[in-house]
């Protein structure tokens, strides 16, 4: 069944990637089909770009990757095709909401990842996300960077109690996002996965009604609604599933080979 598709986004972390945070070769494989299929595939996360590269590099992916959540856009060269930086005041806050709650945080400013300090939540980010360590800058450091995103990394229960008051520190839709349980997201606004995807579809020529998107948190819910077609797959989020056009396998299962084999 042919949905005329020729822009996928994929979302990595429990989608793309299994349990151990890997590409199987089963995705491998049905990501290269759909580039000979003619769909060209754009990986989209909130990750940086460069825990994102050595994915696209595994992948043979060469064109644009969705990083922070949608808050850079470049190519996996470094080229910028969109980026959103977060305003001085925005980051004043952010900072002071974490400081002053004793939070570990992190800015994610193109290429690197900065922490005020080292503490134990440094050690559990880079086993999650298998990548270097932030670079520890002290508060003062954080305050004079230009990041695109920041997060707070603590336990899920913490994000749950803090997140009502993140809200309240910031009134716009969108500004304060949950990627894992773990994590607490303050973006800006304007930027999503459904800009930066949309970013990518213009950059190519490519029409709304010709792209597709796969999965799984509240994170991924702006570039499945926004996308021609959607999946998610079946450890997805209820919210995520509810969105979606359809709803494939678990990221365990090849849930992306599924979806891509239904694409072309």
């Amino acid at each position: 069944m042919s949905l005329h598709t020729h822009l996928l986004a994929v979302d990595l972390d429990f989608t793309l990637l299994n349990g151990k945070r890997e590409i199987s070769e089963e995705n491998r494989l049905a990501i290269r089909r759909a580039g000979e299929a003619g769909i060209a595939v754009v990986l989209a996360s909130g990750r940086g770009a460069a825990g994102m590269r050595p994915f696209a590099q595994v992948l043979e992916l060469d064109g644009a990757m969705v990083t922070c959540n949608g808050a850079l856009v470049a190519r996996r060269d470094g080229t910028v095709i969109e980026e959103h930086l977060m305003e001085s005041e925005r980051l004043a806050k952010v900072i002071d909401f974490a400081q002053s709650g004793g939070h570990h945080l992190h800015l994610y400013c193109r290429e690197e990842v900065l922490m005020p300090v080292h503490t134990e939540w440094a050690e559990i980010y880079v086993h999650k996300a298998k990548q270097h360590p932030p670079r520890a800058v002290g508060w003062d450091g954080m305050a004079r960077a230009a990041p695109n995103k920041a997060i707070i990394v603590t336990s899920p229960e913490t994000v749950l109690a803090i997140e009502p008051a993140a809200r309240m520190l910031f009134e716009e839709e969108g500004a304060v996002l949950l990627s894992e349980p773990e994590y607490l997201e303050f973006v800006c606004p304007w930027a999503s996965k459904a800009t930066g995807l949309a970013a990518v579809a213009n950059s190519l020529g490519i029409p709304r009604e010709n792209t597709a998107a796969i999965g799984d948190y509240y994170n991924d819910l702006s570039m499945i609604e926004w996308a021609g077609h959607s999946a998610a797959v079946e450890n997805a989020r209820p919210e995520v599933k509810r969105a979606a056009e359809v709803v494939v396998s678990a990221h365990d299962e090849n849930g992306v080979a599924e979806y891509i084999d239904l694409l072309i």
